[in-house]
């Protein structure tokens, strides 16, 4: 990918003057004050921008921005649908609408923003994150919660800054910018009907953050596949949400799940759990998967990953249960809808609706981070760096020592750690977000690897650059052993 390399390692592409298309569906941005609410005004937004200093500069032809910090020019066109959308009117064939558009139009324009109504908007970030299978160009989807209409609004900065970061940056997923974040859209909900900062992400750390500086995550931006786009349109409407409640009615279950359902979201309580004393609620989801529906356990908890702990998520899994790890409910939903729509069957829709397909989810268990080779050389290092003549040993292991020791703790291999810092290892030894061995070992859980660097003088206080501490990255990922064991001398 040509580019510039910054100081904080973004990437900014360089070269000719880059194209954004935008699909403007409708939404709050760009409506007016009707009779009976607000109401999408055709051409508003395109009047609105065209005639911001911000967007259009005057030296230039109509859709050209004037030169950002970097120099660069982004040149726009506007495609508006007809009719526009107020975003709780979008339907699946709206979201393949969007994706036929990119599709349509890929060879045209570096990169698109698609504007949208807040309300569905995390559904067609995770739609469009599976229909367009091989994305290699930047998709941002965003909004505003205030009008282009009002004095008073969040749509400029939202529009410029999704505008800025795509006509400056190879981001190859499907985004969600709102609010300085850019979030991967399929790890995204809305999270308040009222405030600007309406959408969160809470089981993964934004993609990039817009402040003076703009700030891209490049580690957690997906890798380019090099395969030419493809469009897989959904089609499978027959999928639904079903949220538990204490009490569930056992004849609204029966009729939830009768045909023609062929795949359902399950919201359960806590870390994925449900009554297991009602074997009769437990038979009718054992009935329906026997019949070929596929039934997809999610947490109602905004953080969290469903994991069996306890006998209620057991249960479930008996009945034929899938857990969803920490997808969203959005990303279920649509993953299911994607996954019937390519054909396939009940079994190998159960088979890839709890893998990692786009980034939508955090894979745990026997799958390992890192291949066996990786952890081999993790080992080899630190014993070379143990034997290493002490005069080179600094130079070399001030280079190596933090990156090896964060790999090695979310690794879970306590022997190369045990190396590493028998060797003089700094067990506060931070990787260039600030994240030490301990925030690693915390977020993966391993209870072992946490033990040992506290016993080895390890700060349970440090933050990484987002201010997080190892106590928030096991509360995040739901490791309540990790969480009592750095909670047991007071850390707050």
């Amino acid at each position: 990918m040509p580019g510039t390399i910054l100081r904080d390692g973004s990437v900014v592409t360089t070269g000719k003057q880059r194209s954004v298309l935008i699909i403007y569906t409708g939404g709050t941005i760009g409506m007016k004050q009707g009779p009976r609410g607000y109401v999408p005004e055709p051409g508003l937004l395109a009047w609105t921008i065209r005639h911001h200093p911000a967007f259009q500069d005057p030296t230039m032809p109509t859709g050209v921005t004037p030169p950002s910090r970097h120099g660069r020019r982004v040149r726009y066109e506007i495609k508006e649908y007809e009719p526009l959308l107020d975003s709780s009117n979008m339907g699946m064939h709206d979201w393949v609408r969007i994706a036929r558009d990119i599709e349509r139009h890929y060879d045209e324009y570096d990169a698109f923003v698609v504007l949208h109504g807040t309300d569905t908007m995390a559904y067609t970030a995770s739609a469009l994150s599976f229909m367009l299978e091989h994305l290699d160009k930047t998709v941002i989807i965003t909004g505003a919660q205030i009008p282009l209409s009002q004095v008073r609004n969040d749509g400029v900065d939202n529009l410029l800054d999704s505008l800025i970061l795509a006509g400056h940056y190879d981001i190859p997923e499907v985004g969600l910018y709102f609010r300085s974040r850019l979030f991967r859209g399929n790890r995204t909900r809305k999270a308040d009907a009222d405030g600007l900062s309406a959408f969160s992400s809470d089981n993964f750390t934004p993609l990039a953050r817009v402040g003076i500086d703009i700030d891209v995550l490049w580690e957690r931006v997906l890798a380019p596949s090099g395969e030419p786009l493809q469009v897989v349109p959904i089609t499978c409407d027959n999928v639904a949400v079903l949220r538990l409640f204490p009490g569930f009615p056992q004849h609204v279950l029966e009729n939830f799940l009768a045909p023609p359902l062929q795949g359902v979201v399950l919201e359960t309580f806590g870390s994925g759990n449900a009554p297991d004393n009602r074997p009769a609620f437990l038979a009718a989801l054992r009935r329906a998967s026997d019949r070929g529906v596929v039934i997809v356990n999610t947490t109602q908890c905004r953080r969290g990953h469903v994991e069996v702990h306890y006998t209620g998520g057991r249960a479930l899994v008996d009945a034929g249960v899938v857990g969803g790890a920490d997808m969203t409910t959005e990303a279920a939903l649509t993953k299911l809808a994607y996954l019937f729509s390519c054909g396939h069957g009940p079994d190998e829709v159960r088979r890839l609706v709890a893998l990692d397909l786009r980034g939508e989810l955090t894979t745990r268990g026997p799958q390992e981070r890192f291949s066996m080779r990786e952890k081999a050389f993790v080992r080899t290092v630190a014993d070379a760096l143990a034997m290493t003549d002490p005069d080179r040993r600094a130079e070399i292991a001030g280079a190596l020592y933090p990156v090896l020791m964060c790999a090695a703790a979310a690794n879970g291999d306590l022997s190369g750690l045990r190396r590493m810092i028998s060797g003089g290892a700094d067990p506060d030894a931070g990787d260039y977000d600030r994240r030490t061995p301990l925030h690693l070992a915390a977020a993966e859980g391993h209870i072992e690897i946490v033990e040992f660097l506290l016993s080895a003088g390890a700060s349970r206080d440090r933050r990484d650059r987002w201010g997080r501490t190892p106590l928030e990255d096991a509360a995040a990922g739901g490791h309540e052993r990790v969480v009592a064991r750095l909670r047991a001398d007071g850390t707050s």
